[in-house]
């Protein structure tokens, strides 16, 4: 539980990590989904490993080929709509997902062949197509004018989405956001006929059932590689190595158990409001809140409490005279 101390300390940052998951491996044959079921049902959620560390709390070595964990890429998010989850299509300027829901596909895409393709190129005919990031191709620049509008500006030259996107940044506003036809038909003019050049569309594939954010992973090697073009769940050896599997095929499962661990996390601060304000007390209860959460706090409680002054003891003296 937080607790201010004296206000005019000076202000420190303390470290701050998830605790730790206790693991169970579960020797029920279920595919993904039942299996993320059945791990809220009894645990917390299935599996989430986020580093090195987790990785020595699982078992040196189980008896399954394969078990279930608890990252995805759902196809659902980025497939069959521009969804809003945390690996759908997002935009290069925003780096949100679409306010309007617009697309403008080639048939059978987004396809995510060999599990790699997290960028999108504009066809010929306007249309789009996922391809993997680091293609060399040339790219639109997008700019906004003193009357709010956008101007399109082809650049002939082979990059990467990345380096493309690095290069409208510093030279125009950024790779182009297409949010209905009228963008595209203007991206569309500003390209040659038969140029396929890079928009602003990227993702992040594979996301943790419980909304944990991390960029750790522990892929086996060649791996994911969305083999058949239907694997969008992930499985861990008895090595504990990742690779992408069928959803629907039933295999055992590993959950997790969040650890409750009762701490006190001491913060000073430095501020000049007036401590004594209740508005004031709020708003920084709400900002630790969204910080503890941020680092993969779940299960906690804040309460304000400020440290009585040491009361200097009063001296004894003899009365005056007169």
């Amino acid at each position: 539980m937080p607790c201010l101390t004296n206000p005019q300390d000076s202000a420190s940052t303390p470290a701050l990590s998830s605790p730790p998951h206790k693991y169970y491996y579960v020797n029920l044959a279920k595919n993904w989904t039942d299996a993320q079921l059945y791990c809220r049902g009894k645990y917390s959620d299935l599996a989430t490993i986020v580093s090195m560390d987790d990785i020595s709390r699982l078992k040196p070595a189980f008896t399954y080929s394969w078990a279930w964990i608890g990252m995805a890429d759902d196809p659902k998010s980025w497939r069959d709509s521009m969804g809003n989850d945390s690996n759908s299509w997002r935009s290069s300027a925003t780096g949100e997902t679409s306010k309007t829901g617009y697309q403008n596909w080639a048939v059978s895409n987004p396809s995510d062949t060999n599990a790699n393709e997290m960028c999108v190129e504009m066809y010929p005919d306007g249309t789009w197509n996922d391809a993997p990031c680091g293609l060399l191709k040339s790219f639109v620049c997008y700019n906004v004018t003193n009357q709010n509008t956008k101007t399109y500006v082809f650049i002939s030259t082979l990059k990467t989405w990345t380096n493309a996107r690095d290069y409208c940044r510093e030279h125009y506003t950024d790779l182009p956001m297409i949010e209905n036809d009228v963008e595209n038909n203007s991206v569309y003019s500003a390209k040659p006929a038969s140029a396929q050049p890079w928009i602003g569309l990227y993702r992040v594939p594979w996301t943790w059932s419980d909304k944990t954010q991390s960029s750790f992973k522990h892929w086996r090697s060649g791996n994911p590689k969305n083999d058949g073009g239907n694997q969008y769940c992930s499985v861990e050896n008895s090595l504990h190595e990742w690779d992408d599997g069928t959803c629907s095929i039933k295999l055992p499962f590993i959950c997790h158990q969040d650890s409750k661990v009762k701490t006190t996390v001491r913060m000073k601060f430095e501020i000049r409001a007036d401590i004594t304000d209740p508005a004031t007390n709020t708003q920084i209860l709400q900002q630790l809140d969204a910080e503890l959460k941020r680092h993969g706090w779940t299960d906690f409680k804040l309460r304000w409490k400020i440290q009585p002054k040491k009361q200097e003891e009063e001296k004894l003296t003899e009365p005056p005279f007169f």
